[in-house]
């Protein structure tokens, strides 16, 4: 089959590119920077630098293919760009020439509950995306993934390294984050499927007073967990707001996931969460 792969070298990106090609399909990489990964020469790979905000840049390059899986979202803090023109803009242009190109299924990766929360960019961009994708006529599958394994220690790993994790007080976020390779595992397991939507994390879940805990038994340190009221986030949400970091929308999501009950519906993957902290560490 051949599958264009949008973001196809970002953390996920990349799993799932060699999910496709070690099960033999012939992908379209697109992506504004291309890096080294190792393939198992059952499929093919072809690498096309693109930029999915300027829909000229995307003229032709979906021309033959199957589906199209999009990764394509904002994942850090930038004064350049928003979710709003890279989740919901970007994608919006891929399925304008997934359509001009006659493809059948596109497939996207979103975030869990991203439909219930409008007043937080990052998730009100994905949700608007959905929409769109819904209505577009195509076969569509959407995932809702509820966190990664790289993401949670990636964040986590320096705050303990300085001796403390700070948490908001009140009940902690509970969640069960998948590891990027079960989860492209899984999407490269199922692309038959279709006109639905899967909210999908790991086999183990756990509150973040739990993750914490278990960061420092890693590391082989004290537990000490700061608590912070809620308050705090929305103060500095506004003074970002004000000096136009680009900061504001990514403390949003923050304050979201370390409160929201963030468990998926269907519990896949190989990998243990609490083996991949010890290894972390």
């Amino acid at each position: 089959m051949k599958i264009v792969l949008a973001g196809a070298y970002g953390h996920l990106g990349g799993d799932i590119l060699k999910a496709l090609e070690s099960m033999g399909h012939d992908i379209i990489a697109l992506d504004l920077n291309e890096r080294p990964i190792e393939f198992t020469g059952n499929g093919s790979v072809s690498f096309k630098r693109c930029d999915v905000t300027k829909s000229d840049m995307l003229s032709g390059v979906l021309s033959g293919a199957d589906m199209i899986i999009s990764t394509v979202g904002l994942t850090k803090a930038s004064k350049d760009v928003s979710c709003y023109s890279i989740d919901l803009k970007g994608n919006l242009n891929l399925l304008e020439e997934a359509k001009s190109a006659g493809i059948k299924k596109f497939i996207y990766i979103s975030v869990i509950h991203a439909d219930e929360h409008p007043e937080i960019p990052l998730l009100d961009a994905k949700a608007k995306f959905e929409k769109a994708l819904k209505e577009s006529g195509l076969e569509y599958i959407i995932y809702r993934p509820t966190g990664y394994f790289y993401d949670i220690v990636h964040v986590l790993k320096p705050m303990v390294e300085k001796g403390a994790i700070n948490l908001l007080s009140g009940k902690p976020g509970v969640a069960n984050v998948i590891a990027t390779e079960d989860f492209a595992d899984y999407i490269a397991s199922h692309l038959d499927e279709k006109n639905i939507t899967i909210s999908i994390g790991g086999t183990e879940t756990y509150n973040y007073d739990e993750i914490a805990r278990m960061c420092f038994e890693a590391a082989g340190k004290p537990c000490v967990i700061k608590r912070a009221p809620s308050f705090i986030f929305d103060i500095l949400i506004f003074i970002n707001k004000i000096k136009k970091t680009g900061k504001a929308d990514i403390i949003k999501f923050s304050k979201f996931t370390l409160t929201g009950n963030l468990v998926g519906d269907v519990k896949y993957g190989k990998q243990s969460f609490s083996e991949y902290i010890k290894k972390s560490f």
